[in-house]
């Protein structure tokens, strides 16, 4: 496939690069904010080569690639050319209640996409990590593994602030080196080593309230919405002259106090209230893992599954592990698989075979996008059959007492990992057997209405 032609074709649907206000890719999609959505071409732009779907969720024009998104994306950044990638605008939100808490969920789901295929790499090593260890090529403990497994792999997340700061910035409007400055007052060893001080900390004689803000979002998001505010206001009352450093320093006198003294409590407050929700949420035991399979693929349509992310990642940052989001997640990627899979070798038309078994392979890796848009969905009944099959392989996954220890892409290469320390490994292999094998005996049995041979 020619994405260079298909760049072309999907600049031009888009309305040309002028129209471009930002572009950034997850694991699977080409995400576009837009300055003017009356120009786009939705109906062509569905059309064009290598795109599997478009869908528009949060402000942004998401064109579901698959597995080959960072070439469609590199594609269509050559084509926007030189242009600056300028700050996320933000789409007209609501007023209400719900406007409010639309615009909340948009601004942190565009705090941690961009830097997902970083995680998950990350992750992956962790996964690599914990294969290595189980298969006695490097010992648990031994300085290799420190390196590989809690330096370079969790230095990440120690340092997730900055990305969250840097991508806050761009989503609100402000010079993301100002935002990841105050990303190193919080994370600063004099001031973590302050948590081991006898005597109260105090600023200006204010009771100052010590936290280790590593691996924390929240924190960097208000910081970030703050120092929005606070930066246009020390624009305009900055001479020019002086300027180049006025406006910083009034920045950094404002917003970096207020960050220790007021916004960092609040941000762990409502970091505590998170996981108190996933804790309320674990009780319900393996009906919780079934729930979540249910409702994920619809997240998916909507492109607002990536909001689980900071819940995931705040488990892991509390209790080292996560036994509900990426757990339902694998039974969720795994039935794609299956649906797909009896829609290949049922289907008499030999295109929609070689694409519901292409599709088949991406989803057992982990790549979903393919097997829901090309094949599940477009049939509508494997969609419901995927979902059924998807609730109880998640049940059943919820029995096993799976668990994330790390943030991996669930797939088949990844299953082992999902099994608690001293239960046999070959659980995770299970819970997928049984996921694709339900999946695919529903599909067949429900049956689908074939496309034509010409379609």
């Amino acid at each position: 496939m020619n994405f260079k032609d298909s760049a072309i074709q999907v600049v031009k649907a888009i309305g040309g690069k002028e129209n471009v206000s930002n572009i950034t890719h997850c694991v699977t999609r080409v995400r576009l904010v837009l300055k003017d959505e009356t120009k786009v071409d939705m109906e062509t732009l569905k059309t064009i080569p290598g795109i599997i779907n478009v869908v528009v969720s949060g402000g942004q024009y998401q064109l579901v690639i698959g597995a080959k998104v960072n070439e469609m994306y590199d594609a269509v950044v050559q084509e926007v050319g030189t242009i600056e990638v300028k700050e996320e605008k933000a789409p007209e939100q609501k007023k209400g209640v719900v406007g409010f808490l639309k615009g909340a969920l948009d601004t942190v789901i565009s705090c941690f996409v961009p830097f997902i295929p970083v995680i998950a790499g990350a992750g992956m090593l962790k996964v690599v990590c914990v294969l290595l260890s189980y298969a006695g090529i490097i010992e648990a403990g031994s300085t290799t593994y420190t390196l590989l497994n809690d330096v370079i792999a969790d230095g990440v997340y120690y340092f997730l602030p900055f990305f969250v700061a840097h991508n806050a910035a761009k989503k609100m409007g402000v010079n993301p080196l100002t935002a990841m400055a105050f990303a190193a007052v919080i994370l600063h060893p004099k001031f973590l080593a302050l948590l081991d001080s006898e005597t109260p900390v105090t600023f200006f004689g204010l009771p100052v309230q010590v936290i280790d803000y590593s691996t924390q979002a929240i924190p960097m998001i208000l910081g970030v919405w703050l120092l929005k505010y606070v930066d246009k206001f020390a624009e305009k009352i900055s001479p020019s002259v002086i300027s180049i450093f006025s406006r910083t320093l009034i920045d950094l006198i404002v917003v970096a106090p207020i960050m220790i003294l007021v916004l960092g409590p609040i941000s762990m407050g409502l970091s505590n209230a998170l996981f108190a929700a996933c804790t309320a949420m674990m009780s319900w035991g393996w009906i919780a893992v079934g729930i979540n399979a249910l409702i994920f693929p619809l997240m998916v349509l909507t492109g607002t599954h990536n909001a689980t992310i900071p819940l995931i990642i705040q488990m892991f940052m509390t209790q080292g592990y996560d036994p509900i989001f990426l757990v339902s997640g694998l039974a969720v990627n795994i039935a794609q698989g299956g649906a797909a899979c009896a829609v290949a070798l049922k289907t008499k038309n030999k295109v929609l075979k070689s694409t519901a078994l292409s599709a088949t392979v991406s989803a057992v890796l982990g790549i979903t996008e393919p097997a829901l848009y090309g094949v599940n969905l477009r049939l509508k009944r494997p969609f419901i059959s995927m979902m059924i099959g998807a609730f109880i392989g998640g049940c059943f996954c919820g029995i096993l007492g799976l668990a994330a220890p790390t943030f991996a892409t669930p797939s088949l290469l990844t299953c082992a990992i999902f099994v608690p320390a001293g239960k046999n490994m070959l659980l995770g292999f299970l819970a997928v057997l049984v996921s694709f094998a339900i999946t695919f005996a529903l599909t067949w049995v429900i049956g689908f209405k074939d496309l034509e041979a010409d379609e």
